[in-house]
């Protein structure tokens, strides 16, 4: 076992059951293709929505045993073909949409497994056709050498994905590998695990169908790198052995120049001010205001498919027609804008059990040159959104959302 907060048995019972579920979808598919040839539609939904919806869930159960079968103790080995179907099932989903997590999780992983450069290229068209933005996946992908042509600067997840490019900084700009190896360490110890709290990660463990959480990219940022791993060896969350798993693929680097961060602060400072909605600069920092500009112009003039597929809105509304039906009345965009800057590290998200003294720690001030006060986003869940914004602006909402000031007890 490496996880030990994992059930054993469950693990077990779970991949024989994944293997049986998958068999029975293959089976479901090859029976509605079969149906397509004969022109015989047996659903409300047509036959082609309904395989691309088959095949999104065959890649997470997929990835389900992937992460119960290392979290179990099984070797790498096991998981090769696992990760060869997630790719088969990626390229037939059609324009059904997953969560960026599952993308940097196969990129990670085509790396930790060493699966040849022509699986890596199959995956790489499939981020491109689903134009996913994120400097981390642009940073594996460019390094293993598969002419990846991107190299952004701005981050799907912001908490605590940006972080890492204080590590690759380091190490190939300061060319300081040891002081990149005790970045790697703080990252690993105190940021990446509460950077998924808005996941609903803290407490995952306590919950059924818990097969364990691993920082894949960590550990593939660790091998592209060279960086000493031995203090983080015994991290609950860190997948030492697939960071050792074969030592046989090469890496290029030669194209790394210019660190990340400075370019990112370069592009915030050129780009100020929300058109759309000004009132919102008061509350929204100057390092948001092009991001939320673009999310108000696009809420405004694209079809709620053409929107929900842009945003990876899927970790909100699981599927399309659930956001349509609550979007039909077009007064979700404050939901929208305070859910995707949970994502950008502006706000913080907790479950209703935690408690903000434990994390206010966590809440990042974007107003260095003004007092701040502290407020709490008011969605219609169960969860919490804190932020800072200046403590003279008397703004009390975000469009339909209610901001609350709170007592700060840090």
């Amino acid at each position: 076992m490496r996880d030990p907060l994992c059930n054993e048995s469950y693990l077990l019972k779970t991949i024989e059951s994944k293997k049986k579920n998958i068999c029975e979808t293959k089976q479901e598919i090859a029976e509605l293709k079969a149906d397509i040839e004969k022109g015989i539609q047996r659903y409300p939904r047509d036959n082609q929505s309904i395989i691309y919806a088959e095949f999104k869930g065959m890649f997470r159960k997929n990835i389900d045993m992937i992460m119960a079968k290392y979290s179990l103790g099984s070797t790498p080995d096991t998981m090769v073909n696992d990760y060869l179907d997630c790719i088969t099932c990626l390229e037939n989903m059609g324009e059904e949409g997953l969560g960026y997590i599952f993308f940097l999780w196969m990129v990670a992983l085509g790396i930790l497994l060493e699966v040849n450069k022509e699986e890596l290229k199959r995956l790489a068209c499939i981020i491109e056709n689903k134009k996913i933005e994120d400097a981390l996946i642009d940073f594996l992908l460019k390094a293993c050498n598969i002419e990846w042509q991107h190299y952004r600067n701005t981050y799907q997840k912001e908490n605590p994905y940006s972080k890492t490019a204080e590590i690759i900084e380091i190490a190939l700009h300061n060319k300081d590998k040891e002081e990149a190896s005790k970045r790697l360490q703080k990252y690993m110890d105190k940021e990446w695990f509460k950077g998924h709290y808005d996941y609903e990660w803290r407490n995952a463990h306590k919950e059924p169908g818990y097969y364990g959480l691993w920082s894949f990219e960590t550990a593939a940022l660790v091998k592209i790198l060279k960086l000493d791993d031995s203090a983080i060896k015994d991290n609950n969350h860190y997948p030492y052995d697939l960071a050792h798993y074969k030592n046989e693929m090469s890496f290029d680097l030669s194209w790394y120049s210019m660190p990340l961060e400075k370019e990112t602060i370069k592009e915030e400072k050129a780009v100020l001010g929300i058109p759309n909605n000004p009132e919102l600069e008061q509350i929204i920092p100057h390092k948001f205001n092009n991001f939320v500009n673009e999310v108000i112009n696009d809420y405004n003039v694209l079809t709620d498919d053409e929107f929900w597929k842009k945003y990876n809105l899927e970790k909100i509304w699981f599927k399309l027609e659930e956001f349509k039906k609550d979007n039909k009345d077009k007064k979700l965009l404050g939901t929208i804008v305070v859910s995707l800057l949970v994502d950008k590290g502006f706000i913080l998200q907790l479950d209703y059990k935690e408690e903000l003294i434990d994390h206010i720690e966590n809440i990042h001030n974007y107003w260095p040159e003004q007092e701040v006060k502290l407020v709490c986003f008011e969605l219609d869940n169960d969860q919490y959104y804190y932020a800072y914004i200046p403590k003279n602006v008397m703004k009390d909402s975000l469009y339909e959302v209610k901001l609350i000031e709170v007592e700060n007890k840090k």
